[in-house]
């Protein structure tokens, strides 16, 4: 069972031409240099999903700023940076990444905040973030059931088709990421799209704000939702042991092993020492972890 909105979000999906795929694929351990060694030990594909997206609009690497028309709501501006050596032809995976609510007017420097961070990370191991921009009146996600004019799930799918246009992006390599209020999005929209992305994670992100149980009226119970789902789709949950949602996460980890995910190979609960926070130190582990996913058919 899923919420309205999240209905609205595989419609969006699938109408921008992202891509559909309902199993997780295993990269050769030399795709992803410093991940997992067990994607470099004997358990590797019979063939490496290729999807891409054949984009010809941005040629420029660097940090570049772009604008999207959503339909029913009207432009909207998002962020991305593009790796150095990039060049129209050569097919790079997306991290989409999602912004915490800071407070009114915070909104657009706190998504340049999330691109500043994932930089080093995207440049090294050669990907492209993307970096949505929320309109709530706290500076957070506005996510509607129904989704509205002003849903902002509905303008971040709008913003992956126009980044799959503009540039060669790997269809079959899309991730996503979120933080604090974006981290709960994260959750709710990569469950419910485990045909598009091929693995998410989330720092200081529960199931129960938005996914699940105490989410949206009519949402069903987590564990219920998690064992439903067909594709376990690969996570990385980041939590610091002193952030008040710390026992919230445990639970939320209990829950996915219980639903069928295993730790350190689809499932990755990393604490560490601090607080309600996300840094580039974070981002590393977390690509090291999400790398050697892709979609497969």
């Amino acid at each position: 069972m899923r919420t309205p909105w999240i209905l609205a979000a595989l419609t969006l999906a699938a109408a921008s031409g992202l891509a559909t795929a309902a199993s997780t694929v295993r990269l050769p351990g030399s795709m992803c240099p410093g991940g997992d060694a067990i994607f470099a030990d004997g358990y590797e594909p019979l063939a490496i999903p290729h999807d891409p997206s054949n984009g010809s609009g941005g040629t420029w690497p660097g940090d570049v700023l772009r604008q999207v028309n959503v339909p029913g709501v009207g432009m909207r501006n998002y962020y991305l940076h593009v790796p150095n050596g990039y060049a129209p032809g050569q097919a790079l995976p997306l991290l989409v990444g999602l912004h915490g609510a800071g407070g009114a007017g915070t909104a657009p420097t706190a998504a340049q905040t999330v691109r500043t961070t994932w930089t080093g990370v995207a440049d090294s191991a050669g990907f492209i973030v993307l970096a949505p921009v929320a309109s709530g009146s706290s500076g957070g996600w506005i996510v509607s059931d129904p989704p509205g004019v002003d849903d902002d799930v509905e303008a971040m799918f709008a913003a992956i088709a126009d980044t799959e246009a503009a540039y060669d992006i790997e269809r079959s390599r899309v991730h996503l990421w979120g933080y604090s209020a974006g981290a709960h999005v994260a959750h709710a929209v990569a469950l419910a799209n485990t045909d598009v992305f091929a693995g998410y994670a989330v720092n200081a992100g529960v199931l129960r704000a938005l996914a699940c149980s105490t989410g949206f009226p009519g949402s069903p119970p987590c564990p219920t939702y998690l064992s439903g789902l067909s594709r376990k789709i690969p996570l990385d949950i980041h939590i610091g042991t002193s952030d008040s949602l710390y026992p919230e996460t445990q639970a939320d980890h209990t829950r996915f092993l219980n639903a069928g995910w295993f730790d350190n190979r689809t499932l990755y609960f990393v604490p560490f020492s601090g607080g309600h926070i996300y840094n580039a130190t974070h981002a590393g582990e977390i690509w090291n972890h999400l790398c050697p996913f892709a979609l497969g058919p």
